[in-house]
């Protein structure tokens, strides 16, 4: 593996090190895209898409800011999911208290968006299943919460990441 040179100040990663950083980078890479084409193919939602009806279905209404930290999205990502699954009929924006401000708007989810979320959900689970979670055994996926939710903690408890 490449790596570099004794002098340099930066603790560069071992072979182990570099094993575990590119196996999770492609796997995480290709999990995400089978599951993204998966649910383009039998519900012809993204899992961006999923991902906020999913949201907007665990609440009544969300302000746009609430949903794109919730997705860990940029706001204006948001705004544009939201402008397409409005056109399709899955949700609908609300101005609070005829408030014209943008980042007051808040939004939620349809009768026709619940439903397009629970088509969605069934091959969704399918998919995890498939690419995820029948090649681990049960330690493997205690392990795998494990490890992740200490990551994503670390991320959201240190500002400097700029993660959200």
């Amino acid at each position: 593996m490449w790596t570099m040179t004794e002098d340099s100040a930066v603790p560069w990663l071992d072979d182990a090190e570099q094993i575990a950083w590119r196996s999770f980078m492609n796997g995480t890479q290709r999990l995400f895209d089978a599951i993204n084409d998966s649910l383009v193919e039998t519900s012809g939602l993204t899992f961006a898409d999923y991902r906020i009806l999913v949201l907007l279905s665990e609440n009544d209404q969300m302000r746009m800011s609430a949903l794109a930290d919730g997705a860990l999205s940029t706001k204006s990502t948001i705004s544009r999911r939201i402008a397409r699954l409005a056109e399709a009929g899955f949700v609908e924006r609300l101005a609070k208290d005829h408030d014209k401000d943008a980042r007051n708007r808040v939004c939620r989810i349809t009768p026709a968006g619940r439903d397009k979320l629970h088509e969605a959900a069934k091959g969704h689970v399918v998919a995890v299943r498939t690419y995820l979670l029948d090649h681990l055994d049960d330690h493997e996926r205690q392990a795998m919460g494990t490890t992740f939710s200490k990551v994503d903690k670390w991320l959201r408890d240190n500002p400097q990441t700029r993660v959200k």
